[in-house]
């Protein structure tokens, strides 16, 4: 089991002129989209002849975000539980034996906005029918008995304690604590040791009642294909489940209509309330959070809308720019010509409810404030001068070829799709995702740059020895 950690008006995104688009994908077509009657969905990707192996997921749009304080770390403690027995595999080794003697690849993950329960497996109708046979009883009908939460409590404070000797672990967590202060999506996936050791049985089930229904269940598959899978899956996710009994365990369930094909361009799915993130610092933010390290963390963040921002594919090619490679302009930089770094990198982090851009680096305390210089430096160069035309069509070949490959593994493709589908985004196709790419100029990036990159609102974000004033007293250089 692991943890992974990571819908605003969009008044203030550029409004330019596009030749960027998701409409009259035809590859989409080839994606079948089906729903039945208790509002489970199932999304089966373009059949891969090409391999003897597939992929299923069984996705819920749960997460540490809808947690309340009182219980923080419970989508987590429900991951884990829902593996320790249930109505027809009554104790852990019925399910993971079970899975291990048939060479099933399974686990799970829990995010901020959804957990999933993932399985790898030789293509055969058998193992998809083991598979869908135990993750249904295991979804539906799982007991949470108290015998089994009580040693799980602390298997998990064990995993919390293992992230606190994982730095990256702590730079992530503190790094969105500080920058969503005060939202939901600052809280640790995991929790604190306090409200593992509080969360009890009655919390469990009642969380567990409110988010593992049917009509919140996305059933993604992808891989090699075979005639009879729709009708495996069908055979047990065609039940609408009633309310578990806390007392005996006993649920009620009804049989409804199979699994029906649905326009998957114009259906909506289930949307659960968000809670808009309202930046409270209207100007720069810095955070500082001393520990004892060789070297200096530092984050430089500029928020993005998320998943829904318009300009999302100018930040990638940007990403890519500055800091996606090894001839990126950044580690170029401040890594071959100064030697400030071993790391240096960007990346993007999407939630609906907001994003960020992230330069990130690590480099030892005495060379700190030189690294933020210079990075400043580079970010100032680019939005004064921009990309050219060489530059521009190297990193979208460099970014849609290393793209392409990545869809080679499986998991990868169903993730993709499902993504889309589970946070209510248009469907992209690979193939539209690098049309758009492609089409991106000059011009439309360097503009983008200019908005982004604002050091007025920047939020630097340092976990080790540096100290506030000494980044600010550099920040107010390039303002």
């Amino acid at each position: 089991m692991k943890l992974l950690s990571k819908k605003t008006q969009l008044s203030n995104s550029i409004k330019m002129k596009t030749n960027l688009t998701n409409k009259n994908d035809e590859s989409c077509k080839t994606i079948k989209l089906y729903k039945n009657s208790s509002g489970t969905r199932l999304v089966i990707m373009p059949n891969r002849k090409d391999t003897e192996s597939a992929s299923i997921y069984f996705y819920f749009k749960v997460g540490s975000k809808n947690e309340s304080p009182s219980v923080y770390g419970i989508s987590h403690f429900i991951e884990h539980m829902v593996f320790k027995g249930s109505a027809n595999y009554p104790n852990y080794l019925d399910i993971s034996k079970t899975f291990d003697s048939n060479g099933i690849i399974f686990n799970a993950y829990t995010s901020k906005d959804v957990t999933a329960y993932h399985y790898k497996f030789l293509s055969t109708k058998e193992n998809l029918d083991l598979i869908c046979k135990i993750t249904s009883n295991m979804m539906f009908h799982s007991f949470m008995l108290q015998k089994d939460i009580t040693p799980e409590r602390n298997v998990i404070i064990q995993e919390y304690n293992d992230g606190l000797d994982d730095i990256d672990n702590v730079v992530s967590d503190k790094l969105e604590e500080y920058i969503f202060e005060g939202h939901p999506l600052a809280h640790t996936i995991i929790g604190s040791v306090t409200t593992l050791k509080n969360i009890n049985r009655k919390e469990i089930i009642n969380y567990y009642k409110k988010y593992y229904t049917s009509d919140n269940l996305l059933i993604s598959f992808s891989g090699k294909y075979h005639s009879g899978y729709l009708t495996i899956i069908n055979k047990y996710f065609k039940k609408v489940i009633g309310d578990i009994n806390s007392n005996n365990n006993k649920e009620t369930t009804k049989l409804t209509q199979d699994f029906k094909p649905i326009n998957i361009n114009s259906y909506k799915p289930k949307v659960l309330p968000l809670i808009p993130f309202i930046d409270k610092y209207q100007n720069y933010k810095i955070n500082c959070f001393y520990k004892l390290l060789t070297q200096d963390y530092i984050n430089i963040i500029f928020k993005t809308q998320g998943y829904y921002d318009i300009n999302k594919y100018y930040y990638i090619l940007l990403q890519n720019i500055l800091g996606g490679n090894m001839s990126s302009r950044l580690f170029v930089e401040i890594r071959e010509k100064l030697g400030l770094a071993y790391t240096i990198k960007c990346d993007i982090t999407n939630y609906e409810e907001v994003g960020y851009f992230n330069i990130y680096s690590q480099t030892e305390s005495k060379d700190t404030i030189q690294c933020l210089e210079h990075i400043f430096k580079e970010i100032v160069k680019f939005k004064t001068y921009g990309t050219n035309k060489a530059e521009l069509e190297n990193n979208k070949k460099n970014y849609c070829d290393i793209y392409k490959t990545s869809f080679d593994d499986i998991e990868d493709e169903n993730e993709y799709y499902s993504n889309q589908l589970l946070f209510n985004k248009s469907l992209e196709s690979i193939d539209m995702r690098i049309k758009n790419i492609q089409a991106i100029t000059e011009s439309q990036i360097n503009k983008v740059s200019n908005e982004l990159f604002n050091f007025n609102k920047v939020h630097i974000v340092t976990i080790g020895k540096i100290k506030i004033d000494n980044i600010e007293k550099v920040l107010k250089t390039f303002i």
